[in-house]
């Protein structure tokens, strides 16, 4: 990517004209907004006292100024051009998805634990929000199609697309395709002067938003039902006659799976030599995941609803042994699709919070947690932020003097790009980084742009979650297309209906 944009300042230099280019910029309202994104940065380092990290950030976020600097110089592309970038750039994530692919059928002789690992080049993150993309693009070329033969393979590679969201466990990919398909039916859908088709594209929305309601109130019911199974009757004794343990500890444990207590029915030694005649991993080992395993392993047996002893040991198949050493930790899982059992993890996630237990990573509490802990680093630092350099030194702090239970490891960042720049640069560079995303999205009409609105919801969503442009990989994303689309396209409207009205 690095190289990319020195690429372009070739390009730039060679093509001449270097004045007029520069003239051409400042005279471009929405070029200046959109790399105004990279001076709240600059500024930032008025009051900053780590330079260190201050440096290092300027000089990954130069592309948010450099390339809308060199691409306003440039003659606008045609449409053609612009559907032949967005064709390579489908290109080039397809050929992602299949080395991943490659990669999960075993090629590389690689064991996969964690799904993230997929994602071969980058984030899995990013992973997704590229195949979310490339999904909606490859959606209008499906469309646009006039002949059997492309129209069929373009559904084909959209299908491979969404279907690589799912296997290769993209949630945030997920997440955002779903809420972008959402905008864009329903803004088509009420601006489309056609009755036919804004019934049609209204009557989908509802059927898509309903069917996803259903859905999750169907997974939360599952979940919660499952907390009102018959509880596994107490004994003294084992079937080898060792002694289940209660102690303290047994007797005011909260935490359960599927609905019976984890902490209960336990004979430990039992239990833990049955195991390591099982498996390979010793009792008091590591799963694959880097958790204790023994707590994955109390948690699968006691998701199946029996005992901690040798007697559920001996039930395990080849291929439950496999599921919790690779850190698994529900029976369940192993036959549940994705995003059920996503939300059931988030569900369980959320009861051990309300129960006090430990929250180390659980990546959705933790998110909640560091929201919090922003809000209060920005309350205590109101206009101006901490500085371009000192976000992780003023969360460090912030988690010292509210003596956070989160261990050193989970003691990150925002993981929401508007808190970040509400944490670094207090409300006014917050208030100036929303304007500069939205100032040039009405000033230029790219609401009624299908592939400006497509990128744009997507890119709004994700920076719900995650700190987008803190990473170079999400960076150049964001400024590449967002160039792209605002200043470098022919004055003509891309639309499902109409790509030149």
């Amino acid at each position: 990517m690095s190289l990319g944009l020195f690429g372009l300042l070739i390009v730039w230099l060679v093509d001449g004209n270097i004045k007029q280019k520069i003239n051409t910029f400042w005279q471009n309202k929405t070029a200046v907004i959109i790399s105004s994104i990279y001076l709240i940065t600059v500024l930032g380092l008025i009051h900053t006292s780590n330079f260190e990290f201050a440096i290092d950030d300027l000089r990954r976020k130069l592309p948010l100024f450099f390339i809308p600097f060199y691409v306003s110089g440039f003659s606008p592309i045609t449409k053609k051009e612009l559907h032949f970038i967005l064709k390579v750039f489908i290109g080039g994530v397809i050929i992602a998805t299949f080395w991943s692919y490659f990669v999960y059928l075993g090629g590389l002789n690689e064991i996969i634990v964690d799904a993230r690992d997929y994602s071969r080049f980058n984030s899995h993150i990013r992973f997704g929000l590229e195949i979310a993309l490339a999904i909606f693009f490859g959606g209008y070329f499906f469309i646009k199609s006039k002949k059997n033969m492309p129209k069929f393979c373009w559904f084909v590679l959209s299908l491979w697309l969404v279907t690589s969201l799912f296997l290769f466990s993209l949630f945030t990919g997920v997440i955002v395709s779903f809420l972008t398909g959402f905008v864009i039916l329903f803004f088509f859908g009420i601006t489309n002067t056609n009755r036919k088709l804004k019934t049609t594209a209204l009557f989908i929305f509802i059927i898509f938003l309903s069917s996803g309601g259903l859905f999750i109130k169907s997974s939360i019911n599952d979940f919660y039902t499952d907390e009102k199974v018959n509880p596994i009757k107490e004994i003294p004794l084992t079937k080898e006659g060792n002694k289940y343990r209660v102690d303290q500890k047994t007797k005011n444990s909260t935490l359960k799976e599927n609905g019976y207590f984890v902490e209960k029915h336990i004979s430990d030694k039992e239990f833990a030599n049955a195991w390591e005649n099982k498996s390979s991993i010793n009792y008091e080992g590591q799963d694959l995941k880097g958790n204790d395993i023994k707590f994955t392993l109390r948690r699968f047996i006691t998701s199946k609803g029996l005992r901690k002893d040798k007697q559920s040991i001996d039930s395990l198949n080849e291929k439950e042994v496999k599921a919790i050493e690779k850190g698994i930790p529900n029976a369940m899982y192993l036959n549940m699709n994705y995003i059920s059992i996503r939300i059931h993890k988030v569900l369980w996630e959320y009861e051990s919070y309300i129960n006090h237990r430990n929250m180390n990573g659980h990546s959705v509490l933790m998110r909640w947690t560091y929201w919090e802990t922003a809000s209060k680093i920005i309350k205590n630092n109101l206009f101006f932020g901490v500085g371009s350099g000192d976000v992780q030194d003023a969360f460090n702090l912030q988690y010292e003097n509210d003596n956070s239970i989160l261990t050193e490891k989970y003691r990150l960042r925002t993981h929401n790009q508007y808190l970040t720049y509400g944490v670094s640069f207090g409300l006014i560079g917050l208030i100036w980084f929303v304007v500069s995303l939205f100032y040039p999205f009405f000033k230029t009409n790219k609401y009624k742009n299908y592939f400006y609105l497509a990128f744009f919801s997507i890119i709004l969503s994700s920076m719900l979650t995650e700190d987008t442009l803190e990473v170079q990989t999400g960076i150049n994303f964001f400024v590449f297309f967002n160039t792209l689309f605002l200043l470098n396209l022919q004055e003509k409207r891309t639309s499902i209906n109409n790509d030149t009205k």
